[in-house]
This record gives structure tokens, sequence and C-alpha cells, in this order.
């Protein structure tokens, strides 16, 4: 949905298999939808004015803003999700928009046998379940025991959707990435969780790469089939030079795999007071 003489939907045009529609400049876009019949929920309007970004946000709808350069006085303050042209924007961005706007977890690659999208709050359950299988995170249990694994354990469940929520916010939602779930296409079930971060390294601010499999499909090839994928979207769509990586020298599988996908150790350092091996993986 374009407001009338806000942009020219010819540009978009071979590339958009949706219906667009247009607003005509001095009606409210609720009398449009009421025209078509068609449900807030099931439109992305993309404007360039501050009061039709207002009046969409009220009626909540997905909202993409366009910084024309001939309306050099509307901020578009508030919204999410700005482009400055319509040269990169196709179906697949705006869709992307669309979810974003809507709370709708992102789907980042398709494997062989998997789905690799962006974690919702409704996974949390499924998430859990996961990091509570024996060989996934070191923690306590009942009785006081330590249980091994190789990962830090989630917090409890009203602090874990907290920082989720925030982690979806700020981190799916200013970078693009993150940790992602592995899901299973034929069951749909949780499987794994693996994606890309965030540290800072002496040389800087690096891309890192991160996984876990739930040990029953381990040992299968979908570690390397999914951190294949990740890596290919590392290097297509970010602007990093190399990928690190992160394992204890007593995890020999993750070792294996990091040899198989082409990283190269490059050093032992302490993380968070725990002692590391350092992989790099140069694009």
């Amino acid at each position: 949905m374009y407001i009338e003489g806000e942009w020219s939907p010819d540009l978009l045009t071979n590339r958009i298999k949706q219906k667009i529609i247009k607003v005509p400049k001095e009606v409210p876009v609720a009398e449009v939808l009421a025209e078509y019949k068609i449900s807030a929920d099931a439109v992305l309007l993309i404007t360039a004015t501050d009061i039709r970004a207002e009046e969409a946000k009220e009626l909540n709808l997905a909202v993409l803003g366009y910084l024309n350069p001939k309306l050099p006085d509307q901020s578009l303050w508030g919204l999410t999700m700005l482009v400055q042209g319509f040269e990169e924007v196709d179906e697949a961005f705006l869709e992307q928009v669309y979810r974003r706007e809507h709370g709708l977890p992102w789907k980042i690659a398709d494997t062989k046998r998997c789905v690799i999208r962006e974690l919702a709050i409704t996974d949390l359950g499924a998430l859990r379940k996961l990091y509570d299988k024996p060989g996934v995170t070191m923690r306590l249990d009942e009785e006081g025991n330590t249980v091994k694994g190789f990962i830090d354990p989630l917090y409890p469940p009203r602090e874990e959707q907290e920082y989720q929520q925030a982690y979806i916010t700020n981190m799916y939602g200013y970078y693009g990435y993150g940790m992602w779930l592995v899901i299973e296409k034929k069951s749909g079930e949780l499987i794994g969780r693996a994606g890309l971060e965030n540290r800072e390294y002496p040389e800087g601010t690096e891309l890192e790469l991160g996984y876990v499999i739930d040990p029953e499909w381990q040992h299968r090839g979908v570690a390397t089939e999914v951190c294949t994928a990740i890596m290919e979207f590392a290097r297509q769509e970010l602007d990093f030079s190399r990928l690190n990586a992160l394992t204890k020298k007593e995890n020999k599988a993750s070792i294996a795999l990091l040899g198989k996908l082409g990283f190269q150790y490059m050093e032992d350092t302490v993380i968070s007071g725990s002692r590391m091996q350092r992989f790099v993986y140069s694009f």
C-alpha cells in the first residue's frame, strides 16, 4: 500500500507479485482498508510522511519508511525500518519488513533437512528442553551434582523471557542476525541452535559462529549442514572478512567440525574466565 504522490509504485512493479493498493492523498488509510475489505494485519504501508506513518501505527499496520529527498522535512521518527531508495527492495525484503513489524521470526535459510530461523518467545519451552538434555549445558542437577556440557544454561524462566525479548528487539532488529533456531523440517521440532554474534577481540569487533545440536541428532551431519548455510549467509550478507569460533579443548567433536568447515586454529584464549581455543575462517 502506498500514498498517492509520495513515491511511484513503478519502482517495485517488476519485483512485487502482491497486490499494490493506492491511497488517495486526502483519504484515510482506514477507509481504503474498508473499501477493499482488507484487515490491517494483511497490509504493509510504504510511506514518506510523518502523518501517514502515525496513522498507520494507530491502525497497527506494518510500515516501511521511505526517506524521500523531495520531502526533507519528514523525520519518520519511531519507524523501525527505513529505506533511501528502492534499488534493493524486492518482495523478499518487504516480507522481512512485514514480519519484523509484526514480531514474526525471519527465516534465514533452508537446508536439506532443516530450517534456520529466528527465535520467537513461544519457542522458549522447546529451547529449555534442548538445553536440559545431558551433554548440552554445564550445570548442577537437583542433587547438586555437576552435569557436563559445553555451553552456559538458560536463565530462570522469567529472566530468560525478558532477556530473549530484548535480544529479539535489539540483536535481530538492529543487526539482522544473531543466534537462531534449527528446526527439523519433517517433524517441525527444535533440534538445535546456531548463528552469528559479535564479540570484542583485541583486533576489534568480529563475527563469531556458535552452534549446539540436540545430542540425539549429532553424528548425522546436521551441524555441518547448518553451519555451512550460516557461513554462506555471512559471506553474502555481512561485511566481515572472517569468521571466528570458540570451543573448549576437550570438545573434540566441535574441533573436528570446525576443521571440516575449513576453520584454522589461531590461539588459546580466556573468555569470561574459561580457557577456549579460537579458530578462524577467512572469506
